[in-house]
């Protein structure tokens, strides 16, 4: 499997606030990801109960994640599925030898 990292934009205090809500920053980085042609396809974030400080938002192909503070990067995980018969011997080779 392989993964890249990227950052689409910034959190933003919500109105009226210094913090950023909850129900702010999922609208946020919707249209965060949106603006960067990522096609969230209605998933669902994280619950907050699991982690209140950080939004985590999965789609097919990776996640988006976010602190909940203002000026918080709003990064994307692409992940690519990679299959045993696209690897070299020497990729093979090494992912045996971790056991």
């Amino acid at each position: 499997m392989a993964s890249s990292l990227s950052t689409i934009g910034t959190l933003r205090t919500s109105a009226g606030s210094s913090i950023v809500s909850w129900k702010d920053g999922k609208r946020q980085i919707r249209a965060a990801a949106r603006a960067a042609g990522i096609k969230l396809g209605g998933g669902t974030f994280r619950m907050r109960r699991e982690n209140r400080g950080e939004y985590v938002l999965s789609f097919d192909g990776g996640s988006v994640r976010a602190r909940r503070k203002p000026g918080a990067e709003i990064t994307v995980q692409r992940v690519q599925m990679i299959s045993v018969d696209n690897l070299s011997a020497a990729q093979l080779a090494e992912i045996l030898a971790q056991g």
